[in-house]
């Protein structure tokens, strides 16, 4: 942010999910200097999917973990355009339930917050692990 010219730029994406989190102060301070901010795999690749707390707190709340993974990206502080990644009909209808989740989940106070802490990981790690993804 501090390199580019002040109007180069009007947008900035990248990568937030509820394993990778390290960009989210990163994303902040660009919305704050009136950059439009875009979330890309949100979902983690589907990983998140697979997740036992978002799928735990997902039951808990109602809601499906998709729409769950998504609502937790929705309630950054930095005002996202969230990417689904949606490859099917339905996955897109499933998505689409991220606006109701957000709802639920900004209804119980502190959900969001233990989630993200369950989640969490380094991100050295997370990246490590996602190269090792088979790419169709």
């Amino acid at each position: 942010l501090e390199r580019a010219p002040s109007d180069l730029f009007s947008c900035v994406q990248a990568t937030w999910n509820v394993y990778e989190q390290s960009v989210g102060d990163a994303l902040l301070e660009a919305s704050q200097k009136g950059l439009d901010v875009i979330i890309k795999e949100a979902m983690a690749n589907g990983r998140v999917l697979r997740s036992p707390a978002v799928t735990q707190m997902a039951d808990e709340l109602g809601v499906t973990p998709d729409a769950l993974a998504l609502a937790c990206a929705l309630a950054l502080p930095c005002n996202p355009v969230v990417l689904s990644g949606a490859a099917t009909g339905e996955h897109v209808s499933s998505n689409v339930d991220a606006v109701s989740a957000l709802d639920v989940l900004m209804s119980h106070p502190g959900a969001r917050e233990k989630l993200l802490e369950q989640c969490r990981m380094d991100p050295k790690s997370y990246w490590d692990e996602r190269s090792q993804l088979a790419w169709n």
